[in-house]
């Protein structure tokens, strides 16, 4: 068990989806949202979900400071706003960004990349001491949050924190039928956008949910 586990945004498809799955693994999740109101509404309702589950909610400031795992689910447009408010309580903490670049182009989806990176290096560069692990790309917020439902495929995680990457990864193992994989290190996580974009489109193409498994390791 961890010291807690805040999920910042965790009131958004994403973030409850990784707050339900973490919760039904045994641990104490701390649901953040802009308002502690709404943070709180989610963690009950998630509470709700997950028998014997071990929820509560804060604003994103308060879950980041209490927690000793922060992950960031928030939209790509409040990435800045969360650092803003929470850098100084991710010093030294493992930070798991989960946030898919991905923009609209032409009609289809297109990894983008923000002004000074993407949101992992930003991350980075905002708090150096942070340990950040970039992962949890391509498994469906709906399959996660629906934590009776069988999960398939690998979850890619990315960090130049080795121990960090295992801290994440036994959080995956506990997470029935998840795998997780060691893709390498920051500079390798743009790739997972380019590869959660191919993999939405293969959705709409053929109206599916789709993941991914990496044969051969």
């Amino acid at each position: 068990m961890t010291e807690g586990i805040a999920v910042l945004g965790g009131t958004g498809p994403e973030g409850l989806g990784i707050a339900a799955r973490l919760a039904a693994a045994g641990e104490e999740v701390i649901v953040g949202s802009r308002q502690a109101a709404r943070a709180t509404e989610a963690a009950a309702m998630l509470a709700r979900e997950v028998p014997g589950a071990r929820l509560r909610g804060a604003a994103n400031p308060e879950a980041a400071a209490a927690a000793g795992i922060v992950f960031v689910a928030v939209p790509l447009a409040g990435v800045d706003a969360i650092l803003d408010e929470c850098a100084a309580s991710l010093d030294g903490k493992i930070v798991v960004e989960v946030v898919n670049a991905l923009r609209p182009v032409d009609g289809l989806l297109r990894a983008i990349e923000t002004p000074d990176g993407l949101v992992a290096r930003r991350i980075a560069t905002r708090v150096p001491s942070a340990r950040v692990v970039s992962g949890f790309k391509h498994a469906s917020a709906a399959n996660l949050r629906a934590v009776t439902r069988r999960l398939e495929g690998d979850v890619l995680l990315c960090g130049d924190d080795e121990a960090a990457k295992r801290t994440v990864a036994d959080l995956v193992r506990r997470m029935p039928d998840l795998r997780p994989v060691d893709a390498g290190g920051l500079a390798v996580a743009p790739l997972l956008d380019h590869l959660t974009a191919l993999l939405l489109s293969l959705n709409r193409l053929h109206h599916t949910e789709t993941s991914i498994r990496i044969v051969g390791l």
